[in-house]
């Protein structure tokens, strides 16, 4: 019986319902309401939930509570089925119409991470990327504190120009996140400078030139400047386990040749 468990809860077959869940989820929805095919991939995710229950309680009973749930990924894996079982109402009610319990659908989802633990050195990947985001926090908190400087700033210069960007800081802040990107930023500094010129204000050419000026600061400092601090501060800190391992290396080189300069001038 137990050998069956194994078999049963065996990360092959695990892995493999895991992908076959998430295809008919994406199937599910790529067909059309009411077609057969749309019901078969319905039922085929619906085993895949009663699949992986099961998978939990077996595990709980082979290994017991206590050891069962001192692993992180038996963890993961009873939060995702507790948020599956709303799926097992699929058949008896139109649980389509309840938004949370989509919303839990997509849930499952996740399972894709488990996917991870075949990743050649996953701790120490794990590892260094906690690592990078540690040392990253300083930049990443600069970068939010000048975005929301500069939201501030443009809504008050330019939010009768152009509400649609720049009508409140919370868009604002959107806008200037999207320049700091330096992805279609002259898209909204070009349409800020036409309304400018179109305002029919006095001091059209001052406003015109202001407008340049901010936006060149904001994509040197946020976009050019912070943004390549903090992919430097991040790859530094996820290379920084190679990095020691190489000035060991070094170290120890530098040592056997001031070895071998003490037995050549004995």
């Amino acid at each position: 019986m137990r050998r069956f468990v194994d078999r049963l809860v065996s990360d092959r077959l695990v892995m493999a319902v895991i992908i076959l869940n998430a295809a008919a989820l994406v199937l599910h929805e790529m067909a059309h309401r009411g077609t057969p095919l749309r019901a078969l991939w319905f039922w085929i995710d619906y085993l895949c939930v009663i699949f992986f229950l099961v998978e939990a309680i077996l595990k709980i009973r082979r290994d017991g509570w206590a050891e069962y749930w001192e692993s992180d990924w038996n963890k993961f894996d009873f939060i995702v089925v507790i948020v599956s079982l709303p799926a097992l109402l699929g058949p008896f009610f139109d649980v389509s119409q309840f938004a949370f319990v989509l919303i839990l659908r997509l849930g499952r989802l996740f399972r894709l991470f488990r996917v991870l633990r075949f990743i050649p050195n996953l701790d120490h990947l794990v590892t260094g990327i906690r690592r990078a985001l540690r040392a990253s926090i300083g930049v990443f908190l600069a970068l939010l504190l000048i975005n929301l400087i500069l939201a501030v700033m443009a809504t008050l210069l330019f939010r009768d120009i152009d509400p649609e960007h720049f009508g409140n800081p919370v868009s604002a802040g959107y806008s200037i996140f999207q320049v700091f990107t330096v992805e279609g930023w002259n898209d909204i500094a070009e349409q800020l400078e036409e309304r400018a010129e179109g305002s029919g204000a006095t001091n059209t050419k001052l406003l015109v030139a202001g407008t340049r000026a901010f936006f060149v600061a904001a994509v040197l400092i946020g976009g050019i400047l912070g943004l390549s601090l903090a992919n430097a501060v991040f790859v530094d800190e996820m290379m920084m386990d190679n990095t020691q391992v190489l000035e060991r290396k070094v170290d120890a080189l530098a040592e056997e040749i001031r070895c071998l300069r003490d037995d050549l001038k004995t």
